[in-house]
């Protein structure tokens, strides 16, 4: 797609058998024949366009367009999954002091604040612990 600028709002199509990089069609003589847009890993390719792979999904680029889930229990910030090894069991799920790890059904992690009189080292500790008898903290903060 190209646009000459200006006061233009929309961007025009590339004739048919015609293509340009995002953000390169300035005009139509933009558009030119020949090898076709390829995108990079841990991207995918939608009407001429590299978008980047959401949380949790991967593509190894190319003409990709789409991009696969990481498999269960796995997780891969955007735009860094760039094969199925991308995705890491655990590796970014960790969870700050005061906090534990819950990994729901849906594959994703989360991290739940300890209530109050209980504590937590945080990491990937999975429940929170009660305080000493005789001792209290807020919730989240111990």
């Amino acid at each position: 797609m190209y646009s000459s600028g200006g006061k233009s709002k929309h961007c025009k199509r590339c004739p048919k058998g015609k293509t340009v990089a995002s953000g390169k069609g300035k005009s139509k003589n933009s558009c030119k024949r020949g090898k076709r847009l390829k995108c990079s890993r841990g991207y995918y390719l939608r009407y001429g366009y590299c978008y980047r792979c959401p949380k949790n999904m991967y593509s190894s680029g190319g003409k990709s367009k789409h991009c696969k889930q990481c498999p269960k229990g796995t997780t891969v910030a955007s735009g860094k999954g760039k094969s199925k090894n991308s995705c890491k069991r655990g590796k970014r799920l960790k969870c700050s002091r005061g906090y534990y790890l819950r990994l729901l059904p849906d594959r994703y992690g989360y991290c739940y604040r300890c209530p109050k009189n209980m504590y937590s080292s945080g990491g990937k500790s999975k429940h929170c612990k009660r305080c000493p008898k005789g001792k209290t903290v807020a919730s989240g903060k111990g």
